[in-house]
């Protein structure tokens, strides 16, 4: 979610006196993700494909995932294959566009659209074209082709989860991603709900690429300072490549045939 969509809903929320407990062992919570995430996107979840071809896109294959979506034509075979492995959002009401922010990419509810029912609610997904110098290289159209729909796929993620939650418990979700530890915790399982949905090939190009271009160990998101590139991070906000790796070697969809 954006900066300015959480303070806005904060406000919001604070006159409704919600009331966050952050407290809970992490190690505890991933287990109980990882195999809550992986009983329910197993069965949503599409033949994983290693590589895709950007020459080799049929976009009527891929027609029906279109539907109430808005789509930039110059990434519409990756935002399309990326919407392939989310069926659930089918007829999604969705809003891809183009702006000059900070953080690389980001996907919330339309403000409004929060106080709706979800049948009713449109999101938008917001691709950034300029940051700072030191996020330019992991942009969007900077990106490889298959890591372009392994960060969409993981930004579809999100809203996937989105549009399982009641307005109650997006604003609940407003004020617990203030802090440090339940952001680490929801990025995570996002990487891990792409994985079950089977973009784990192209998720890990997504990490893979993250890392060697900002030449990082962890990619913690756009509002950390990296300056220090050989500070020890424990903790993963979004999976490392040997991380997705063990996930997918332990998810039956990937398994060789």
């Amino acid at each position: 979610m954006d900066s300015q969509f959480i303070a806005t809903l904060s406000v919001l929320a604070q006159s409704m006196n919600w009331k966050m407990n952050f407290q809970g062992n992490r190690a505890m919570v991933i287990h109980g993700l990882f195999f809550f995430s992986l009983s329910i996107s197993n069965a949503k979840a599409q033949v994983p494909i290693e590589k895709f071809d950007r020459m080799n896109f049929d976009a009527g294959q891929y027609s029906k995932f279109a539907t109430n979506k808005k789509i930039p034509e110059a990434i519409q075979s990756q935002t399309l294959r990326a919407l392939s492995f989310y069926p659930e959002l089918k007829n999604a009401r969705i809003i891809f566009r183009f702006r000059k922010r900070r953080t690389p990419l980001s996907s919330r509810p339309q403000l409004l659209s929060t106080f709706k029912k979800r049948k009713n609610r449109k999101y938008v997904i917001t691709i950034s074209t300029k940051s700072n110098k030191k996020l330019a290289p992991i942009l969007f159209l900077n990106l490889p082709y298959n890591a372009q729909i392994g960060v969409l796929g993981h930004e579809l993620g999100h809203i996937a989860e989105y549009d399982t939650m009641r307005t109650g418990q997006l604003i609940t979700l407003i004020f617990k991603l203030f802090s440090s530890k339940y952001t680490d915790k929801f990025e995570f399982n996002t990487d891990l709900i792409g994985i079950n949905h089977g973009l784990g090939y192209q998720l890990y190009d997504w990490s893979q690429y993250i890392r060697s271009a900002l030449d990082i160990r962890e990619w913690r998101g756009a509002f950390d300072d990296y300056t220090g590139k050989q500070m020890a991070l424990t903790k993963q906000r979004y999976m490392n490549p040997q991380t997705i790796e063990k996930f997918m070697e332990s998810n039956s969809i990937y398994l060789k045939k």
